[in-house]
């Protein structure tokens, strides 16, 4: 009984230290608050991976890669600046899910929670968020379910942004 007792509230205790370690986010925060150089993440997400849309929001110099790597029909569209990951786990070529955004450089501005950050901004552009102390990154998550998450890479020498990735499970 005591083994079981110490067994719930350590679970307890690692679960409200990882939710106290990110930034929640509701769903207009998370679909029309994330913005890549001012294009909504639900923007994004509604494209379903179409080149000609993509290229519209992000230049026309963005090119689909060749999938090679991932286990069902994919789309990778890229170009200097950022790069999209879009699979269809229906493998029917009709329905494409957002499953990542990396930014590749300083370019790309992203808005989240009224702030506009870059790769190389220092660390205290992100005020009095969060950060995870475990992986030094700032990172914001859906509230509801968890299955997306948008994370800042901060170097611990430089304090700057080094890294910034949208991944969605």
């Amino acid at each position: 009984m005591k083994h079981i007792f110490l067994t719930v509230l350590m679970t307890l205790i690692m679960f409200i230290s990882c939710k106290a370690q990110l930034n929640n986010l509701n769903d207009t925060e998370l679909f029309e608050g994330i913005k890549f150089n001012n294009i909504s993440l639900g923007s994004i997400m509604e494209s379903s991976g179409d080149l000609a849309i993509i290229k519209s929001y992000f230049g026309n110099n963005i090119i689909e890669g060749a999938n090679d790597s991932a286990p069902f029909l994919a789309k990778f569209l890229y170009n200097n600046d950022i790069s999209f990951g879009f699979e269809d786990e229906t493998d029917t070529g009709n329905n494409y899910d957002l499953t990542y955004i990396r930014v590749r450089n300083s370019s790309v501005i992203v808005n989240i929670k009224g702030l506009s950050i870059k790769i190389g901004d220092d660390k205290s552009k992100f005020g009095n968020l969060l950060l995870n102390a475990n992986t030094n990154k700032f990172i914001f998550t859906d509230q509801d379910t968890g299955s997306v998450g948008l994370s800042f890479q901060i170097d611990s020498i430089t304090n700057k942004v080094t890294a910034i990735k949208f991944i969605a499970y």
